[in-house]
């Protein structure tokens, strides 16, 4: 499974450009809810010895490096202003890992005096403010990036799934339902790849509303043996938080962490920190 921007941010945010990397393997439509904690470990062995015959996956957040020339929206600016933005971007992702709020806003109005107005200054901005957690000013800047994107399918996807995130964020099970399930049929989705994590969230979504036979369909798109998702785990372990069993949960989760690099667990750990289930990004 995997979608993930050019620069990640915390929050399941879609930052910046975009490039798609490795799809994921067919979803194992026959797997069933099994709520086993003491199945645990015996699964990470099977995967571990598998890992150990073919490896485990590739960093997700290693995508190939932005050139000035695959900036969709932008062609009317010199090489030099593109290439120029795309430090930025880099710039003000290097801010936001830093918790420097402040500076990263200020690096994007300079961004946006030299390069003028476009979506991905306007998709950046709204991150910023979302971890900030100024969720009013975050929604106007996602809006205004969907507003830009007008016309270019590819680029539009990612402004729109962090509008469907401060949804999540904020609890509005049924609108981060709906924009979800949209999200899954738009012409921009990077590839299947996205699919999983949409897939999950729409999980939490579902268990939060108590809709059961709901979650119970998204659950078996999870594949236990997927290379490069650890939805599987993740789904058993929001399961059990649900039905308040955290140490069965956490049992999962440690599975998780064994079988999968940090940097796969992070795009799925957020969730529950947001839930409240984890008290910080592990």
């Amino acid at each position: 499974m995997k979608a993930l921007p050019l620069f990640y941010t915390g929050l399941t945010l879609f930052a910046c450009h975009s490039v798609v990397a490795q799809e994921p393997a067919p979803a194992g439509a026959g797997a069933k809810l099994e709520l086993k904690a003491n199945a645990v470990d015996e699964d990470a062995k099977v995967k571990l010895d598998s890992a150990e015959k073919k490896s485990l996956p590739e960093q997700p957040a290693a995508a190939p490096q932005a050139s000035s020339t695959n900036l969709p929206g932008l062609e009317k600016l010199s090489e030099e202003k593109r290439k120029s933005l795309i430090a930025g971007m880099g710039e003000v992702s290097n801010y936001l890992r830093g918790v420097r709020w402040q500076e990263a806003l200020e690096k994007l109005v300079e961004m946006e005096a030299s390069c003028g107005e476009n979506h991905y200054i306007e998709n950046l901005r709204g991150a910023v403010y979302t971890r900030m957690r100024n969720f009013d000013k975050a929604r106007v800047h996602f809006k205004r990036a969907v507003e830009l994107t007008k016309g270019l399918d590819s680029e539009g996807f990612h402004p729109k799934f962090n509008l469907a995130e401060l949804d999540f964020v904020t609890k509005q099970w049924q609108e981060a339902e709906k924009a979800f399930q949209a999200l899954l049929k738009d012409p921009g989705k990077p590839g299947t790849g996205s699919d999983t994590l949409i897939n999950f969230k729409l999980l939490i979504c579902s268990l939060q509303q108590k809709k059961a036979a709901d979650a119970d369909v998204l659950f078996a798109t999870f594949d236990q043996y997927d290379d490069a998702s650890p939805a599987y785990y993740y789904g058993q372990a929001v399961k059990l938080f649900i039905s308040e069993d955290k140490d069965g949960a956490n049992e999962w989760l440690e599975s998780a962490r064994r079988i999968y690099p940090k940097e796969v667990n992070e795009v799925y750990n957020d969730s529950l920190v947001e839930m409240g289930w984890l008290e910080t990004l592990q």
